[in-house]
């Protein structure tokens, strides 16, 4: 007996840890109606996606020389700013985590700026910010929308995929006026 319950609370814990754990973290609840992991992982990787897109916009309105820059910063934060909430308060309904930017190691998660990059973007000014924050700017939405397609092929939770198809429609375009402004 006494061999036996300690393999037994060992295998209790494994099968506890294994059971709860997914490559986000975060299991998805019974508390998730429509929603599968494919919508939560969606939710939990974009919430900081978006939160360094706002971080790198809010740089624009103090170092940037280009008014085109100014306003398109300022719309990726009304957009974005609002989307993050709905996503959050999705994350909770859910009872899964909700990740802060800082929490994806540094930018390491795919489809994010680097550490490098946005400390280049804090040391720029004027007309050499613009030329660096426009391709680094198109270059984050076009993963956004990756993200939000592979969700609208593998979700279930319709106002996720509502949510993901203006991301693809919203950035797709923002991305061809960005590149337009590109030498």
């Amino acid at each position: 007996m006494r061999r036996r319950l300690p393999m037994a609370l060992s295998a209790l814990v494994v099968w506890v840890l294994v059971g709860c754990s997914t490559a986000t973290g975060a299991a998805p609840t019974a508390s998730a109606p429509g929603a599968n992991q494919a919508d939560i992982t969606f939710s939990q990787q974009m919430v900081p996606h978006h939160q360094q897109s706002i971080q790198v916009a809010n740089l624009a309105a103090e170092r940037s020389a280009s008014e085109y820059v100014k306003a398109t910063a300022a719309k990726i934060v009304k957009a974005e700013s609002a989307e993050v909430q709905t996503m959050t308060a999705w994350l909770q309904s859910w009872n899964a985590a909700v990740l802060p930017a800082a929490g994806h190691a540094g930018h390491a998660m795919p489809g994010m700026i680097t550490e490098g990059q946005v400390a280049s973007l804090q040391n720029l000014t004027g007309a050499e910010f613009d030329k660096t924050w426009l391709p680094l700017m198109a270059e984050h939405l076009r993963n956004g929308v990756t993200m939000a397609k592979t969700v609208l092929s593998s979700g279930e939770h319709a106002e996720t995929k509502a949510l993901a198809q203006e991301i693809v429609e919203n950035q797709s375009a923002a991305i061809d006026e960005i590149t337009a402004q590109l030498p």
